[in-house]
């Protein structure tokens, strides 16, 4: 009986010339797509290093930056604190000079508060609008219309006070407690007792109200109903809305 037939020793099985087969061509054609492509290879291999490194300068610039920004109000803000007013406001002038975004902002704010203080209401109402019509944060917009319009109670018409808080009266936004106050303040002065009455009486009925604006919203509801309605064609003296804002 003749034994089964066997592959020479050292000879390549046809698995194995194929598999080699296919390297070379793959090989080849790696080769071939490198000299036609490589370039763009590279090209393209630089472009995301130089995005990946700018990323990451940008974002160490960033983290530096806000870190110099927060110093710099801490320290303006440390002013105040030592009653050093004068002081403070050039430091956040000049901070609001080269700050932005949020920091710019609050930098404006704080400005307009120490010449409020300081009794230049004119130049306090005129930041407070620069800060109104800036592309910032809508809540710190809303509250520098609020603080202008408290300075202006005295002095501007009831037109004038339901222009600037136009908007601002509505259940979502963040101030309109104070918005109904300044606005019942403005009716109220204007004899329009009725209109006075709603704007606190929606206060009052808003149990998010601060507590210190529906205290103020009592005592003028208490007012309004010793107020005489025949009297609605004569302005009346209202007392002016308190500094807090919520």
């Amino acid at each position: 009986m003749r034994g089964a037939a066997t592959k020479p020793s050292g000879t390549m099985s046809d698995d194995n010339i194929f598999r080699e087969v296919d390297e070379d061509l793959r090989r080849e054609q790696m080769t071939a797509l490198m000299d036609k492509y490589g370039v763009y290879v590279l090209i393209g291999a630089a472009i995301i290093i130089v995005i990946v490194g700018g990323y990451n300068v940008y974002s160490w610039w960033t983290i530096k930056r806000a870190g110099e920004n927060g110093a710099a109000y801490y320290q303006a803000a440390q002013l105040i604190d030592e009653k050093k007013n004068p002081e403070a406001l050039e430091a956040f002038s000049k901070f609001a000079g080269q700050a932005s975004g949020g920091y710019h902002t609050l930098a404006e704010l704080e400005v307009a508060a120490l010449h409020a203080q300081q009794g230049r209401k004119a130049e306090a109402v005129a930041v407070y609008d620069r800060v109104a019509q800036s592309g910032g944060d809508a809540t710190l917009r809303d509250y520098a219309r609020i603080q202008a319009v408290t300075l202006r109670l005295d002095d501007a018409d009831r037109a004038e006070i339901v222009s600037r808080l136009a908007g601002l009266n509505t259940d979502n936004n963040a101030w309109r407690y104070s918005a109904r106050e300044l606005l019942g303040l403005a009716a109220f002065r204007s004899g329009d007792t009725g209109e006075s009455e709603k704007m606190f009486s929606q206060i009052l009925g808003d149990e998010g109200a601060p507590q210190e604006i529906r205290r103020r919203a009592e005592a003028m509801l208490a007012l309004l109903v010793k107020t005489p309605k025949a009297a609605n064609s004569a302005p009346a003296p209202a007392p002016k809305a308190g500094s807090e804002t919520q």
